[in-house]
């Protein structure tokens, strides 16, 4: 019963982060999404996580927010490139795991229904959502989701991390542009890297 009980408020936050990240997707869209100037890394909700990408990717400020019950940071290319970079996003919740991996072996099963799909869904909308791939591997829920509610400068496609990283939930998003899809195996990687990254950044928290 506890374990389902976890279970349940694991994805009762997962709509709060959707409609979290809506708004500063939008308006980072809006500015063009440009290099970022800030810095590599950022310590949120008192410290408690340490958010960072892969090399080269930057902390966009304006786009990074924070309540009293989670936060989302935005990461950018610190330089141009030729083509549009994927942008990452990470959103770190107030719920603690429990460490235990079962429960996010259920969740992953769990967020491939018609309910799950609501969770995930940036309108709450079941069927806006695709899951496209779902599987629990590492410790880590890897989810290749198309959303017909993405903001419209992002593709629809993209790929979603939902971890334990220094004792809090926590998600991780790729982006890609509208006009520069990524192919999924690139995407994946990177998702993969910014996985890395911020278990070793949070390793002695």
């Amino acid at each position: 019963m506890i374990r389902w009980l976890h279970l349940g408020l694991i994805a009762l936050m997962l709509p709060l982060a959707a409609c979290f990240e809506t708004e500063p997707l939008t308006q980072a869209a809006t500015r063009g999404l440009l290099p970022a100037t800030g810095p590599s890394s950022v310590q949120v909700l008192r410290d408690a996580v340490t958010v960072t990408g892969p090399a080269g990717y930057c902390v966009d400020v304006e786009a990074t927010s924070e309540s009293d019950i989670e936060a989302f940071v935005l990461l950018v290319r610190c330089r141009s490139t030729l083509r549009a970079s994927p942008v990452l996003s990470a959103t770190i919740t107030g719920l603690e795991s429990d460490g235990n991996p079962d429960s996010l072996r259920r969740l992953t099963t769990f967020l491939q229904s018609m309910p799950g799909r609501a969770q995930l869904s940036r309108s709450g909308d079941p069927s806006d959502v695709t899951v496209e791939a779902a599987n629990f591997a590492d410790g880590v829920i890897w989810l290749l989701i198309h959303d017909n509610g993405n903001p419209s400068a992002f593709d629809e496609t993209y790929w979603r991390a939902i971890l334990p990283v220094a004792g809090r939930i926590i998600t991780l998003s790729v982006l890609a542009a509208a006009d520069h899809p990524f192919e999924r195996d690139s995407g994946l990687a990177i998702l993969r890297n910014f996985v890395m990254r911020m278990r070793t950044q949070n390793a002695a928290q």
